[in-house]
């Protein structure tokens, strides 16, 4: 096959072309170029320009953190092992509370309710006991039937009011029921914080003066900054803390020995009375 001079001369300068072909090509290829480039700037406007180095493996595998809670209120004693806690914080405005509930009241088992209460002026709360306990029974949903005249006892919050009552409450059924239970409230409040609660033994225990301040010594309580007044109440009977629980230690082994002996132990026996020789006639 021949090859005329015209083919010669494409085949060997192929950069050439036709003449026709060459504005076509640069317009297409500069339509395609200026396409690419709006759709990537309409991705970055929407997700952001990406990061050069990409997410850091640091931050990928960190976990998250649980928010604590605003207020950390409890009272681990064991007579309340293995019972619930309900914690809950409410009027934060003229009278802030902080109460703390453990157990169910319609169950056998200890109950126990606490409200810590900062207020000021006339706000503070009943001066007289039966008035200031029955409004604290109230907050738990109890109804106060029957109530003694209070006695104190000592904590490390200061002397406490205590009296045995006789307290209605519901089942969860709803059914109503009554339970021998104590009332008690600090008598004089410091920094303007007050304690109340209702108190209610279990099978097999009983609650008296001493175990009472035994319970009281046990509360802890931490707001985290919500309420630096309670906080401080708290810190300033943190050195007495253990002094009523060794108390009532002490009280509960002296009555268990004198329950078992007639003397208690160190004790002198009683001297028997000397025998007189009758005289012989």
């Amino acid at each position: 096959m021949s090859v005329s001079g015209m083919e010669k001369e494409w085949l060997l300068e192929p950069r050439r072309g036709p003449i026709e072909a060459r504005p076509f090509g640069v317009r297409v290829s500069l339509g395609l170029g200026a396409s690419a480039v709006i759709v990537l700037l309409g991705f970055w406007a929407f997700s952001g320009r990406p990061s050069e180095s990409g997410p850091s493996e640091a931050a990928e595998a960190r976990p998250p953190v649980a928010a604590q809670p605003a207020v950390q209120l409890d009272l681990p004693a064991q007579e309340f092992a293995g019972l619930s806690r309900v914690v809950a914080t409410s009027g934060e405005e003229v009278v802030r509370i902080d109460s703390l509930t453990i157990g169910q009241f319609g169950q056998s088992a200890a109950f126990a309710r606490f409200d810590l209460r900062q207020a000021s002026g006339d706000a503070r709360a009943n001066p007289e006991f039966a008035l200031d306990v029955a409004h604290e029974a109230e907050q738990a949903g109890l109804k106060i039937v029957k109530s003694g005249p209070p006695s104190p006892f000592a904590s490390r919050f200061g002397a406490f009011e205590v009296a045995e009552a006789k307290v209605s409450g519901k089942t969860l059924g709803g059914a109503s029921v009554e339970r021998d239970c104590q009332t008690l409230r600090l008598a004089g409040a410091k920094l303007g914080v007050e304690i109340a609660g209702v108190v209610c033994a279990g099978p097999g225990q009983a609650f008296d003066r001493k175990m009472l301040g035994c319970l009281v010594d046990q509360l802890s309580f931490r707001s985290n900054g919500a309420a630096p007044a309670v906080d401080k109440f708290f810190l300033l009977a943190e050195p007495l803390r253990g002094q009523a629980c060794a108390v009532a230690a002490a009280s509960s082994e002296k009555a268990d020995w004198m329950a078992a002996h007639s003397v208690p132990p160190g004790a002198a026996s009683p001297a028997l009375p000397a025998k007189t020789a009758k005289k012989a006639r």
